[in-house]
């Protein structure tokens, strides 16, 4: 146990562990007090939302964590200039392509735009390997919803347009809490430069954007494939046996990427991406046999019956649980020391491999909601094994220092 501590993949998966927690429950009491549609309703826009704000950031989160970048005013500035229009896009996405109402394309795009605020601050404190403090913000959404679920089992809401409500009001405060830390902090910091090519920035987003395509996917596509009803189905099995690998893959992205980014050499980055990784599958195979021993009876003790989650589905969130935390690895050390080129590529390649996952769950359907979500399973086999062949050229070994280890 003391060996799993050190890991600073492990601490940041266990922070997010109490998050992914509160956003299992918070599904879970949701799931349970709304009616279905309505529950479903809630799932596709926290899905839309998930999807949109980290897009709207255009990989300036990524920037503060490739540069040293000024953390004021005008980075806020540039980073508005950026996410005001896509936000729009998500809201005109809700509203044309899912039949949002009015009031909730307006909440997706006030969420989205704070988001993407939330998104930037949090890379900041990441870049300087302050991780409570990014992890807090960045999970604050998740937080946010726990509280939403207690304030509709006290009040007694039937409609997902007032807990929505509540849920933006918690990423307007955290894009203030956020930002105001980082305006007061900025002048004893040595950078003040805010300056970076769009190019590597949407290049990065264009990286982060496809693997939170894929993340979100099944939730975006069920209403076009199965009825609505499969929708919340796969939203309770998310929260159950889905939260487990989630946190994993974003444990490893928070805490390996500035580890990989500052270690001295070749031999340093192997050796610790060997290490997280055996850490990481054996907590992701343990955590498989807890999901398969527990649901059955969260299934029964919680939900009443509402919902039915047979071992075939479970089996199927499983299987594609273990290709997202591998793909948390490769993206991570790609990321972490890839060449603008070479990010461009890894980009291209990631829109590929959600083509591959919407094509593989248009094929999937016809075997019901475990084939859409292996099919969105063939996306992340693809991404991670994309990140593993282009971060290797990164982690090979000069032909001295081979001959030395052999």
């Amino acid at each position: 146990m003391r060996t799993l501590w050190r890991s600073a993949t492990l601490r940041s998966a266990a922070v997010l562990g109490i998050s992914g927690v509160g956003f299992a429950v918070a599904n879970l009491v949701l799931a349970r007090a709304l009616p279905t549609e309505e529950y479903a309703v809630l799932t596709l826009v926290v899905a839309l939302v998930n999807v949109g704000y980290p897009m709207a950031a255009a990989g300036v989160d990524g920037m503060v964590n490739r540069r040293r970048l000024e953390a004021g005013p005008r980075l806020l500035r540039r980073l508005m200039q950026a996410s005001i229009p896509v936000a729009l896009a998500f809201a005109a996405i809700g509203l044309a392509g899912y039949e949002t109402s009015a009031p909730v394309s307006l909440m997706i795009l006030l969420c989205v735009v704070a988001g993407s605020a939330v998104q930037v601050a949090g890379a900041q404190f990441q870049s300087e390997q302050r991780f409570g403090v990014s992890l807090t913000l960045n999970q604050s959404p998740n937080l946010t919803l726990l509280l939403v679920a207690g304030w509709v089992l006290v009040a007694g809401s039937h409609r997902a347009e007032m807990p929505l409500a509540v849920w933006t009001a918690g990423f307007l405060i955290a894009a203030s809490v956020g930002w105001s830390l980082l305006f007061r902090e900025r002048h004893a910091k040595p950078h003040h430069s805010v300056d970076f090519p769009w190019s590597e920035a949407l290049s990065i987003a264009g990286l982060s954007a496809a693997g939170l395509l894929l993340i979100q996917i099944e939730r975006l596509m069920l209403p076009h494939l199965l009825p609505l009803e499969e929708l919340a189905t796969y939203g309770v099995l998310a929260a159950i046996a889905g939260s487990l690998f989630r946190v994993l893959q974003m444990g490893v992205g928070y805490s390996l990427l500035p580890r990989l980014r500052a270690a001295p050499g070749v031999i340093e980055r192997r050796r610790l991406l060997f290490k997280e990784f055996r850490l990481v599958v054996a907590v992701a195979a343990m955590g498989s046999l807890v999901i398969w021993v527990a649901t059955p009876r969260i299934e029964d003790w919680f939900l009443g019956g509402k919902y039915h989650l047979p071992g075939a589905l479970v089996l199927a969130a499983v299987v594609t649980g273990f290709a997202k935390v591998l793909n948390g690895l490769a993206q991570s050390a790609v990321s972490a020391l890839a060449e603008p080129r070479e990010l461009h590529l890894v980009s291209v390649l990631g829109w590929v491999s959600v083509g591959v996952a919407m094509l593989g769950a248009v094929a999937g359907a016809r075997w019901g909601l475990p084939g859409v979500i292996y099919g969105v399973g063939l996306g992340w086999v693809m991404r991670a094994l994309v990140g593993m062949v282009l971060s290797a050229r990164h982690l090979q070994l000069p032909a001295t220092a081979e001959a030395v280890t052999s």
